[in-house]
């Protein structure tokens, strides 16, 4: 499962449902992707469900599993289909 997210800043919004959602399944590969854009361009940042708590306070200053810009996206698609 994907939660996919967009933010322009450092934070990432999340609900109490989605951190307890993947706090409870953070064996399986439920994947929170980030889309930072910004003037530059965007990047993917890929945060697995045992991350979810530091994402939501920390934010994308956290370190993600995988960064990558588009439109490279098979690293992406590598990570997500082997976990």
């Amino acid at each position: 499962m994907w939660e996919l997210k967009v933010t322009h800043a450092n934070a990432v919004r999340i609900s109490p449902h989605q951190i307890a959602f993947a706090e409870s399944h953070n064996e399986y590969p439920v994947w929170f992707l980030v889309c930072c854009a910004n003037p530059e361009g965007e990047t993917i940042k890929a945060y697995h469900a045992s991350s979810v708590t530091q994402l939501a306070k920390l934010g994308v200053k956290y370190p993600p599993q995988l960064e990558i810009t588009p439109p490279d996206w098979n690293p992406l698609f590598d990570l997500i289909i082997t976990s």
